[in-house]
């Protein structure tokens, strides 16, 4: 009896022994294997969301230059209207000061005035005299015809030479001149008739004005001709002086007020209050008559994505919340670099609308596109994805032994994969590792083959 009690109490001590061994190994076992997590790797079409700062463009454009200002220089008094502001024809873009206008006015007014004291004076002179006669009348005819033809006579030559045609100054050699080209174009053509046409009107005002200083019933003592000539000329400067005084009223009045020439976008304004402008650059850019703006957004220009003409995109804004839209189509530029075109939603466009003035000026508003690729491929938690320096790779789960008193052993092995495209949770690789488990979240570095263990957080 006592050696089967002393035989028991022996098994009972070497049972507790071997149990606090295993205990012990476990725990050991446990402290010093790394943990992960395991995922599950699936398949399907790799969807991304995106998220563009995109701005306001214009794809039609006019560039408007106050070509008056050229001869009136001006300085910009108020501005009315900003980048994106909507205006209808006739809406005052800026108001303007004439800074010369008051001592042109005032010259133009002296010289007229001087020049009406000088025809005063020549009729007091000459006030036995009669003001008028057929001579003088030829006479001007005659000087008129000549400035006439000798304008015509340049502007022909001029234009043939631009087509190295060579007239000489006799108009009467041009027909025969012209014959030895194959071909003269007919602009040229019309030019030349113009010209032979005016030299011919000349000839004939000439020829009146000479039949008359030889006709002694007809023709004047010099000293009433002089006199004729002196007072015409006088009278056409004095003409001239009052043209030059209505022009300059009428420039001065269109300056002071710039208005729009026809609906559309201010695309911008390229004049500042207080400054000047003399015409020789834009003052401001409109958009063209019913063109519609659109929204661009810069592409990465290393991006594989292809994005599908009409993919919905989400025109979010905190002044307007998100509206749908949609994808117009990719520009590729002349650089290479990608853009998307997005249309505006039809409310933002309507004339009472302040949405593009506002997106202009905040410089652009954020538009959000989901990407969806075309294929599908498998995707793995961004998380369990390393790269080394020689490319990307993961730990796929494998499991080996396992029987009586033992637990099956899970390892990791060290694969490389292929990454297609990738956000901050999702990658999308090339391989087929559907369904497969993969090591994720690890608490320490880990080598191939190493053995591992699930936690659970």
């Amino acid at each position: 009896m006592k050696l089967k009690r002393f035989a028991l109490r022996g098994l009972i001590i070497l049972f507790v022994t071997v149990a606090l061994c295993m205990f012990f190994a476990r725990t050991v076992q446990t402290i010093t294997t790394p943990k992960v997590q395991l995922v599950s790797t699936s398949s399907g079409r790799f969807e991304t969301t995106m998220k563009f700062s995109a701005q306001v463009s214009f794809p039609e454009k006019e560039e408007i230059i106050i070509e008056e200002a050229e001869k009136t220089p001006i300085t910009v008094d108020r501005i009315y209207v900003k980048p994106g502001h909507f205006v209808k024809a006739g809406d005052t873009i800026f108001t303007a000061k004439v800074p010369s206008f008051e001592s042109e006015m005032e010259k133009l007014r002296n010289d007229y005035d001087a020049k009406n004291k000088e025809l005063i004076e020549l009729d007091a002179r000459n006030r036995t005299l009669s003001k008028e006669s057929r001579q003088n009348e030829l006479y001007d005819e005659m000087i008129g015809a000549q400035t006439a033809a000798a304008d015509a006579v340049y502007d022909a030559r001029f234009l043939a030479l631009s087509y190295d045609i060579r007239l000489t100054g006799d108009v009467s050699g041009w027909t025969q001149q012209l014959g030895v080209y194959e071909e003269v174009p007919e602009d040229v053509t019309k030019a030349v008739k113009k010209a032979q046409s005016a030299q011919s009107a000349y000839e004939a005002a000439k020829a009146a004005y000479f039949e008359i200083l030889d006709n002694r019933k007809l023709r004047v003592r010099d000293d009433v001709f002089e006199y004729i000539k002196t007072r015409n000329a006088a009278i056409a400067a004095m003409e001239e002086l009052t043209t030059q005084m209505i022009d300059l009223a009428s420039t001065a009045n269109s300056l002071t007020k710039v208005v729009a020439p026809h609906d559309g976008y201010i695309v911008s304004i390229e004049v500042s209050e207080g400054g000047a402008y003399d015409g020789s650059k834009k003052a401001y850019v409109i958009s063209k008559e019913g063109s519609v703006p659109v929204l661009l957004a810069d592409i990465d220009r290393d991006s594989q994505r292809t994005i599908a003409d009409g993919t919905r995109a989400d025109i979010e804004s905190e002044t307007y919340g998100t509206r749908r839209s949609e994808v117009i189509d990719t520009v590729i530029n002349a650089d290479a670099s990608k853009q998307l075109r997005i249309s505006i939603p039809e409310e933002f466009l309507s004339e009472d609308s302040a949405a593009i003035r506002r997106f202009v000026s905040d410089g652009g508003v954020t538009v959000s596109i989901t990407y969806r690729a075309r294929q599908s491929s498998t995707l793995i938690p961004a998380s369990a994805i390393h790269n080394d320096g020689d490319g990307d790779y993961v730990y796929l789960i494998r499991w080996s032994g396992g029987g009586f008193m033992s637990q099956s052993r899970m390892t990791v092995e060290k694969t490389k994969v292929t990454v297609l495209d990738r956000n901050d949770t999702v990658v999308s690789i090339s391989e087929d590792y559907t369904y497969q488990q993969l090591a994720d979240r690890e608490d320490r570095g880990l080598t191939d083959k190493m053995t591992v263990m699930e936690y659970v957080q």
